[in-house]
């Protein structure tokens, strides 16, 4: 399941022609992420959501780079550590955005990560959370593509931890592809759009 967040998207926001110091902001963070700099790219996430008083989309993007880089170290203290951030950063993002399909999303990746790092401490506890939000989170947004397509993996992965099938999930998978398909553009610079870019890695399970 550590494959489950490879989820570096940001090169899909970066075509804006006409920017204010927001945008301008969000390209750089982007940037710095992309150039291997998650740090960095965090402070300027936090420092811009602290600027813009209440936009859920800064917090958001903090703690998504703070949950993918877990998925590239082992130290445990670390992970915790990022964790624990990640978490911090999707409660700022709830006080200003209530029911939010995206945000409950993430924090069933967060709790993903949990699992996947120490699948004997978190995996009973934090397993149940998962299906929980990613349950939540659909029926917000029935055809979040997002909600859909990594709702299907973490089932995937869990037939594969009980010896059952994976491929039972794979109509799940097609039906994330049809939301993506027609997911709807809106004006909200930044909204988040990711995850079309894991559906063929994600179709591995259905050969």
């Amino acid at each position: 399941m550590k494959t489950i967040l490879i989820l570096l998207t940001f090169f899909t926001f970066t075509t804006i022609t006409s920017q204010n110091s927001y945008e301008k902001g969000m390209s750089k963070a982007f940037e710095l992420w992309g150039s291997q700099k998650p740090d960095e790219a965090i402070n300027l996430f936090e420092r811009i959501a602290k600027a813009e008083k209440e936009n859920w989309i800064p917090y958001y993007y903090a703690a998504q780079v703070h949950i993918i880089t877990t998925f590239g170290i082992k130290d445990a203290e670390e992970i915790e550590s990022r964790l624990k951030k990640g978490q911090d950063f999707l409660n700022e993002a709830r006080t200003f955005s209530k029911d939010n399909a995206e945000i409950l999303i993430m924090e069933a990746m967060l709790n993903t990560a949990y699992v996947a790092y120490n699948p004997s401490v978190y995996g009973m506890t934090h397993s149940a959370k998962v299906e929980e939000l990613y349950q939540r989170a659909k029926k917000l947004d029935p055809e979040n593509p997002r909600a859909t397509l990594n709702h299907a993996e973490w089932k995937m992965g869990s037939a594969k931890f009980w010896g059952k099938d994976p491929k039972a999930f794979c109509p799940e998978v097609e039906k994330a592809i049809l939301y993506f398909e027609k997911e709807a553009n809106n004006n909200i610079p930044f909204y988040p759009k990711w995850g079309m870019d894991q559906v063929t890695r994600i179709q591995q399970n259905c050969k």
